[in-house]
This record gives structure tokens, sequence and C-alpha cells, in this order.
């Protein structure tokens, strides 16, 4: 008996979130310092009905400036319990049912598309950047595959509608839109280049889109426009990570973050599409992997949104490829063991893609340890207090704690992030302890949580000056009071 293909989508679909709801309640804390950002944003939005414009937290006090669409639309869920688990994970799950439609636009078969829907469920780079997280990803990947399949059906009045409604709600999720606009463009000249017949109402639609995302960014970030101006594209990131941001990739870690199977048919999907068939699709989804890459190499942004920009695509090309397999097989005597491939495929797929996520999911980070500490910290110390604590755990600090920070990785804005940095740094493994009293005093800090994975990176069993009593009290495992 034929199952419909509706039926099999909503399987694909019920799998993928029960696999990422387990990986969330199975764990006490999210695997990403960004998931608890996320959280008091949207708490402070449920709370306070306005955003966050200045958090007395974050650097003890800062203006704060990000697009908050995804908080407020997780504050609109907040009366489902746990709906910071549960709505992240039926988002990215969604992609599923978004992949099928590109791919059977593209390809109009069932087989093929339903494939590469699987797929995209476990792609690793994927898992590694929204499971068990609050991750703004969550929204932004499946707005941008909506945008590329209405952008594959303009001639309808639906998809028009929703193609313009999403360019103006795109660049209030995340930056990421400016990726988004700078492909479009790469689109416009790539057709062009390959004389590629495009109408020109579908052209003028593309550029409207491009000038609507590019606005609203430049009013959203007004304020750091001035204070930085074009150094704006590196968001203020401090010189001592940067290298740790926007990390120069290298093709086995590509392999293994987007999969052997979406890479190797992607790639032979977009040259088949580039330069043998020139097929407008295919030079679509081919402007979103060069202008990734051209950005990756100027270091405009980040490793790890770089590549999951190129794995959307090449996932999606994939389906040209397959296709084009089903199609040879029609054609030939193979017809018969078409059956066998499926299978064979299948579990290529299961080897490849999902073994690998599911090696990431359960490697992913926890905080369970810190949030311990932390929560102890928010029922000992005072409102006021200052709490340092390694950079990474910022925000995981402020949720759980509901204290001051000295500095964590929310950059844009923040006051003297190189200073602060290197000042962090010191305190922690600095031999002398003037120095680390007077860095201490500098910032008013009343507690140091000195975990131990963190000092082992700087081989240190401790804080070297931390055993004088008159000034250093440990009141906690790994937390020091500060007395002089």
């Amino acid at each position: 008996m034929k199952i419909n293909n509706k039926i099999i989508l909503v399987i694909i679909f019920l799998l993928t979130l029960s696999f990422r709801l387990y990986l969330s309640f199975t764990n006490s804390s999210f695997s990403s310092d960004d998931s608890y950002f996320n959280l008091r944003v949207t708490q402070h939005i449920i709370e306070n009905k306005n955003p966050l414009v200045y958090d007395e937290l974050s650097y003890s006090g800062r203006n704060f400036v990000y697009p908050q669409f995804f908080n407020y639309l997780l504050a609109l869920f907040s009366f489902i319990p746990e709906y910071e688990k549960i709505i992240p994970s039926i988002l990215i799950s969604s992609i599923i049912f978004i992949v099928y439609l590109i791919s059977k636009r593209i390809t109009n078969s069932a087989n093929a598309s339903l494939f590469i829907a699987f797929i995209s469920a476990f792609i690793p780079i994927e898992i590694r950047t929204t499971a068990n997280q609050i991750s703004v990803y969550s929204l932004v990947i499946p707005i941008i595959l909506l945008m590329i399949l209405c952008l594959l059906n303009l001639e309808t009045k639906k998809y028009f509608n929703l193609f313009i409604l999403l360019s103006f709600l795109l660049p209030l999720i995340h930056p990421t839109s400016f990726l988004f606009a700078f492909s479009l463009l790469f689109y416009l000249i790539l057709i062009n280049t390959e004389s590629i017949n495009v109408t020109r109402y579908k052209k003028e639609i593309i550029l409207f889109s491009f000038f609507v995302i590019l606005i609203i960014n430049f009013f959203l970030y007004k304020s750091a426009l001035v204070k930085y101006g074009m150094n704006i594209i590196w968001q203020n990131i401090p010189g001592a990570l940067f290298n740790e941001y926007f990390r120069t990739f290298n093709l086995l870690e590509v392999l293994y973050l987007v999969g052997v199977v979406p890479l190797i048919l992607g790639a032979i999907g977009i040259y088949t599409g580039l330069f043998k068939k020139k097929d407008e699709n295919m030079v679509l989804l081919s402007s979103f992997i060069l202008s990734s890459l051209l950005l990756m190499s100027l270091k405009i942004i980040s490793l790890q949104a770089g590549v999951l920009f190129i794995a959307l695509p090449l996932l999606i090309a994939s389906s040209k490829s397959l296709y084009n397999l089903y199609y040879y097989f029609s054609l030939t005597k193979f017809e018969k063991v078409k059956r066998y491939f499926n299978i064979i495929f299948f579990i290529m797929i299961v080897a490849l893609s999902l073994i690998p996520s599911i090696f990431i999911a359960l490697s992913l980070p926890n905080y369970n340890q810190d949030a311990e500490v932390f929560k102890w910290l928010h029922e000992n110390t005072e409102k006021s207090s200052v709490v340092l604590a390694p950079i990474e755990l910022g925000n995981v600090l402020t949720y759980y704690a509901d204290r001051k920070n000295v500095a964590d990785n929310n950059f844009l804005l923040a006051p003297n992030v190189e200073e602060r940095l290197n000042d962090i740094q010191l305190i922690y493994i600095s031999p002398f302890e003037i120095k680390g009293l007077e860095l201490i005093k500098k910032y008013n800090i009343n507690y140091i949580y000195a975990p131990a994975y963190y000092l082992n990176k700087f081989n240190l069993q401790k804080i070297p000056y931390i055993d004088d009593e008159k000034c250093f009290e440990l009141v906690k495992k790994d937390v020091y009071k500060i007395k002089c």
C-alpha cells in the first residue's frame, strides 16, 4: 500500500521534533550561553511589555541594541509550559515542510523531495547551532527558506505577498538579513553574467527587498553605526576573540558539519545547473553559497553562520542531483533496482548525516555545574553584587544569579570590550596580588567565580594570589568573596 507523501512528511516532522524535545528535556540546562541571553530578553518582554534597551546586569549596566522579534514571538507563547524549549524545537523542525516544497518545486519529484526533507532534519551544523538551545536561528532558518520558496514562486500572488512581508520581518529578527540581502545582489549579478532571462518584475521585487532590508537595518543599528562606522561589520568583537569567531574553515571540517551526502550531491547539482543547463533555480542557490564563502573569507560573518548558509542551499541542490539519478534509472534497465537504491541511500543518510548529528547533539556543552553555583549566588549575595566569571558564562551568570557581570559576549555597544577582556584574564592569571586587586577594585567586583576547567586553559589550578585570607574568602567551591 502506497503511503501518502503528506503522512510521510508529518512522520518525519514528529520524529525530528521528538528527537529535539528529548535532547531539551533530558538536559537541565541549555547548550549555549546565548540561550540564557534570549531567555532573559524574553522574560523582560513578558514582565515589562517592551524591548530591552538598557541592561543593568550586562557589563554592570550598558545600552543595548538588538532586534527582538524572536523574543516577542517566544513571549507570545509563554502561556505554554516549557515554551522556551517547545517553541524553538517546533520552529526549526518546520523546515522539513519548507525544504520539501522547495525541492518539489525544483524537481517535481516526490521521492527526491522526501529524501531531502529527511536529510534537512539532521544537518550536523544545524544541530550544533539549534539543538537544546534558545537560538534565533530556529526562526531565521525557516524564514530564509520560506523566502527562497517565495522567490521560486513570485508569479503567484500569495507567495509575492509573503515575500514582501518577510522582507520587512527578517531584519527585525537577526543581522543575518545582511547575508540574505547580499545573496540577492549576488543573484542579480549571476543571472546577468550567465545571460539568464528573468522578468523585470522579479528583478524589481528583489531590489525592493534588498533596499528594505538595508534601510531597516540602518535604523536598527543607527547608534552603533555612528559609534563604530564601517567597523560595525565586526560587531565590536575584541581582538583576542576575533580569530575564534572568524576562523578559517578547512575542507574536512566543512565535510563533517555539512554532511557528505548534501556536500557531494549538492555540488553536483550546482555544477550541472550552472555550467550545463543554466538552471535559474541553481543560480539562486549558488548565490547563497558564493556570497557566504566570500563573506567568510573577508571575515565578515562567522564560520558557524557561513557553513550553515552553505549547507542549506547545498542540501536543496541535492534534490536536483537525486532527481537526475532517478530520471537516468527510468531511461535505462536500472529502473528495477530503484527500490534497492532507495534502501541503500537511506542507509547512507543514517550513517553519514543522522549518526554524526546525534554525536554532535550528545557532545553539546551543558552548564549544570555553573548553574548550581550561580543559583547559590542568587540566594546568598546582595542584589547589587558584581560577580566576575569567564566571559563565555556572562549570560548564564546574569540569568541564574541575577547579578551584574563584568563582561559577556554581547559586544555591540559594550564599554571598553578590549580592555575588559584583557583585565579579566589578568585577574585570573596575574602572579601579582597588587595588580589583581587593582583590577578588582576597578570593576567593583564582589565575588569571583574561578571554575577549574577555565583555569586549566592557563595551566593553573587556582588564581595565583587567591590564598591571601585577608582579602579573599572561599564561600563556596570555586567562589571567592572579596574582603579588602
